[in-house]
C-alpha cells in the first residue's frame, strides 16, 4: 500500500488502486481492515472516493496525512499490518502513490484535525513557545514595568473579580501559584499585588526570560518547569490561589488530569481563578466580513494543526510554526472542575480581549473587541472561579 516517503515535517499523501479482478469488495475490507489502523500512529485518513476501475481509472483513491516521516515508518512496520500481507497481495493488483499538497480547504493556519499522541503534540508546541520567548521579551513592552505600580492589563483586569472571593478581598500574603506563566508578566504583576507567586510553565526559554524580567524589575518569584499536567507532582508546596488566565488550556489534550492538578495544588478553602478566550469566539472565523462559524466548538479528541510563523504580538517569525490545540466546550471545562471536586462560585462573560483576535476587532481600553454593532452579539472572554473546600 504505502512505502517509505523522503523526510518531512508532516506527509500527505494520495493513493490509487486497483482490485484484481472479481474481488473489488475484498480489497475494500481489506483497505478498512488497514485504515483502521492510522489514527495509532497519529495518521487520519482524509477523503476516500471509489471509481470505475479500468486501466486509466483506480477502483479507489485515498487522502490521508500524517504528522511526521517517523509516524509513517511506524505505520509500515505495524505487526497488525504486517499480518495482512497476503490478503493485500491476494486483492489488489495495482497500487500508485504520491505525495500531494491540498489546496486550503482548512483556513489560512489550520492545515488539519488530527488524532496524535500527546508528546508529539507537546515537543511541537514547546519548540513553538521556546521561539516566542525571546520574540515576546521585544514585543511585550517590559520597559513600562520599570514603573514599580504598573501591572499588565490583564491582571489589572483580573485582581478585581477575583480579589471579591478572597479573604480580606486582596492577594497580599498569600501564596499563588501561576500556570503556563509564560514570560512572567503576569506573574510579576501578582508578586506586586504582595503575593508570594510561584510561576509554572513549560518553555525552559520562557522561563530564563521570565527570571531575567523578574530580577531586573525586582521581583521575587519562584519558577518551576514542569507541564501543567504533571504541576502536583513538580511542587511540594500548597497554594492559596491556582491562577491561570488567557490563551491557556487549548494548549491541553486532557481538562480532567488538568482539573486535578488544580485542585491538588490548592490548600482546602483555596481559590481557583481562570480567564481565557471564550470557546464561542474560536469557533468564528477571525478573517470573515462577518461573524461566521468556521472551527469545531465540540471537540472529538483529535488536536487542531497550525502552521503559522507569526505570534500573537509583533511582527518577529518562529522557526518552528506547527503547533497543536484543543477545541473544550464551556460544559467541558466546568465539568471537569466540578469532577475534580471544585465548586463554582462565580461564572461571567466578557467583551474584550488582550490581543486582536480577528482584523476586524477595534482598539478599546485594556484591549480589543468587535465593532459596537456586533459587541453584544458574542462573547470573547469567560471568567471562572471555583473552590476547593
Amino acid at each position: 500500500m504505502i512505502g517509505s516517503m523522503p523526510d518531512s515535517r508532516s506527509l500527505t499523501l494520495c493513493c490509487l488502486l486497483w482490485a484484481r479482478p472479481g474481488l473489488v469488495a475484498e480489497m475494500s475490507a481489506y483497505e478498512d481492515a488497514v485504515i483502521s489502523l492510522l489514527a495509532d500512529h497519529g495518521a487520519e485518513i482524509l477523503h476516500r472516493a471509489f471509481g470505475v476501475g479500468n486501466d486509466q481509472h483506480p477502483h479507489e483513491v485515498q487522502l490521508y496525512t500524517f504528522p511526521s516521516q517517523a509516524s509513517l515508518d511506524a505505520f509500515l512496520a505495524d505487526p497488525r499490518r504486517l499480518e495482512l500481507a497476503d490478503e493485500r497481495d491476494r486483492v489488489i493488483a495495482r497500487t500508485e502513490l504520491f505525495p500531494v499538497t491540498l489546496a486550503h480547504e482548512h483556513p489560512a493556519g489550520l492545515s488539519g484535525e488530527i488524532r496524535i499522541d500527546w508528546e508529539t503534540a507537546r515537543a511541537a508546541n514547546r519548540a513553538n513557545w521556546d521561539d516566542r520567548a525571546a520574540l515576546h521579551e521585544q514585543a511585550y513592552g517590559l520597559d513600562a514595568f520599570d514603573d514599580p505600580e504598573h501591572l499588565s492589563d490583564v491582571v489589572r483586569q483580573d485582581l478585581p473579580v477575583l480579589t471579591r472571593f478572597l479573604a480580606d478581598e486582596t492577594i497580599a500574603g498569600l501564596d499563588v501559584c501561576h500556570l503556563q506563566c509564560h514570560i512572567g508578566t503576569d506573574t510579576v504583576s501578582l508578586a506586586r499585588a504582595g503575593a508570594a507567586v510561584t510561576g509554572v510553565d513549560f518553555s525552559p526559554a520562557a522561563l530564563r526570560t521570565a527570571a531575567r524580567f523578574a530580577e531586573r524589575v525586582g521581583a521575587h518569584i519562584t519558577w518551576v518547569e514542569t507541564d501543567v499536567l504533571d504541576a502536583r507532582a513538580a511542587m511540594s508546596a500548597d497554594f492559596d490561589v491556582v491562577y491561570t488566565s488567557i490563551g491557556t488550556i487549548t494548549w491541553l489534550n486532557d481538562l480532567d488530569r488538568w482539573a486535578e492538578q488544580v485542585h491538588a495544588l490548592l490548600k482546602p478553602g483555596g481559590t481557583f481563578f481562570i480567564r481565557d478566550g471564550h470557546p464561542t469566539l474560536y469557533s468564528l472565523d477571525e478573517n470573515a466580513p462577518t461573524l461566521t462559524t468556521r472551527y469545531a466548538y465540540f471537540g472529538d479528541g483529535r488536536a487542531q494543526q497550525w502552521d503559522d510563523e507569526g505570534t500573537y504580538v509583533g511582527d518577529g517569525k518562529v522557526a518552528h510554526a506547527r503547533t497543536y490545540e484543543w477545541p473544550h466546550p464551556l460544559s467541558e471545562i466546568i465539568g471537569a472542575l466540578l469532577r475534580a471536586g471544585l465548586r463554582l462560585i462565580h461564572f461571567d462573560e466578557g467583551r474584550t480581549l488582550p490581543w486582536r483576535f480577528s482584523p476586524r476587532m477595534v482598539e478599546v481600553d485594556g484591549g480589543f473587541a468587535w465593532p459596537d454593532a456586533e459587541r453584544d452579539l458574542i462573547p470573547c472572554t469567560y471568567t471562572i472561579v471555583a473552590r476547593r473546600d
